[in-house]
């Protein structure tokens, strides 16, 4: 294998597939980054740099002028570490792998790899048909809402997972901990539509296709494919066909794949109230800062508290006997309505404050041991639901 590439795009391309890379291995073949280097019969060359830990894979096609085609498997992290301090200036690298070792060429630097033998390395995981596509961007910013609220109980894997919902013209995602769930609309194109056929119009609502991914590994996908492209989504959520459990995503030249959690979810519409006794609106960033400095006289078991009156809410923490501390601030909260005390976790508040987007949030209350729910004023295009506590 012999090729040429910028020194910019050879970083990039091994920082992305690096994701794959997993922390530690019983197989050393994992640890590498497979290097594929082809040329068409036009004679344009690609590089192909891919990483893969048996869940996640990562895979960046680059443009490279290809003098000898063929693969290699590189010690990835220190792959890795030297594309990043590799010398700018223009500098083109050259890689050639011949015998056992893997010569890297960038200016007057020059670095050799032990080779990794490359029948060693699992095959890796093709994408599944394409679903359809949504903004990068947006995709994003959903997935950072709910994420914050998985869990981190591996024995109950459904509370790790993101539930992806795709609906004609919605995508949902939700997630749980038991103690809060967040749910996000946004808009995406399904692939029949993109194609140019007309969109479809049941008699009777067609169930959506789910896929519950691992949070974190989707979070740090999305967080990390190209924010100014669509992404193109790729789905087999069925495990029992060829290539199932399987979901991906693609943008530009990167792409990644996820095995599905093979668990059920909980039935989360059930725990939205159906009808709210009230609600308040206020300015976000302020209850925001409230919360985090209200919070440090409380200890971590004890909640804070977000009294209602007429137009205004007081934040407090702490009883007798302890530190205590207060804040008040304006609230859009009627004055004929019943004055509420809500109990809360700091943590979870703030959470869901710094989730929301908006310059306003609203707080949706039945009773102050039921469910509250956190959303945009006027918009529940992301709704984060929490539960109260008893007050101390």
């Amino acid at each position: 294998m012999k090729l040429r590439l910028s020194r910019e795009t050879l970083a990039e391309a091994v920082s992305w597939a690096a994701h794959a890379l997993p922390a530690r291995s019983a197989v050393p073949a994992l640890a590498g980054l497979l290097l594929t280097a082809v040329q068409d019969g036009a004679g344009a060359g690609s590089l192909a740099v891919a990483g893969f830990d048996y869940e996640v894979s990562a895979r960046f096609l680059a443009e490279a002028e290809v003098d000898e085609p063929g693969s290699a498997l590189v010690p990835g992290r220190l792959l890795a570490d030297l594309a990043r301090a590799l010398p700018g200036g223009g500098h083109e690298v050259e890689l050639v792998a011949a015998g056992s070792e893997l010569t890297l060429r960038c200016g007057p630097v020059q670095f050799e790899l032990p080779l990794v033998p490359v029948e060693d390395y699992p095959h890796l995981p093709a994408l599944p048909p394409v679903l359809g596509s949504v903004d990068g961007g947006l995709f994003a910013e959903a997935v950072a809402q709910v994420a914050v609220v998985a869990g981190r109980d591996e024995t109950l894997p459904f509370l790790t997972g993101i539930r992806l919902e795709f609906s004609p013209r919605t995508l949902r995602l939700v997630s749980t901990d038991r103690y809060r769930l967040a749910v996000r609309d946004i808009p995406w194109t399904p692939a029949a539509e993109a194609a140019g056929a007309e969109p479809e119009k049941p008699q009777e609502p067609v169930d959506p296709v789910v896929a519950l991914v691992p949070a974190r590994a989707l979070h740090e996908i999305a967080r990390s494919l190209a924010k100014g492209e669509r992404i193109a989504v790729s789905a087999a959520p069925d495990d029992s066909a060829p290539g199932g459990g399987l979901i991906g995503f693609s943008a530009g030249g990167q792409e990644a794949t996820t095995r599905l959690l093979g668990a059920d979810f909980i039935r989360y519409q059930a725990v939205f109230p159906t009808a709210y006794a009230g609600s308040a609106v206020i300015e976000r960033q302020p209850l925001l800062e409230a919360v985090r400095r209200i919070a440090l006289v409380a200890d971590r078991h004890r909640p804070v508290r977000l009294a209602f009156t007429a137009g205004r809410v007081t934040v407090d923490a702490g009883a007798g006997g302890e530190a205590r501390g207060r804040q008040t601030l304006d609230a859009v909260f009627p004055a004929t309505a019943e004055p509420i005390t809500l109990a809360a976790n700091a943590g979870y508040l703030v959470d869901g404050l710094s989730a929301l987007p908006g310059e306003e949030v609203e707080l949706h209350y039945t009773t102050p041991t039921r469910p509250a729910v956190l959303t945009v004023a006027g918009d529940d295009g992301y709704r984060y639901l929490f539960m109260p506590l008893r007050s101390a």
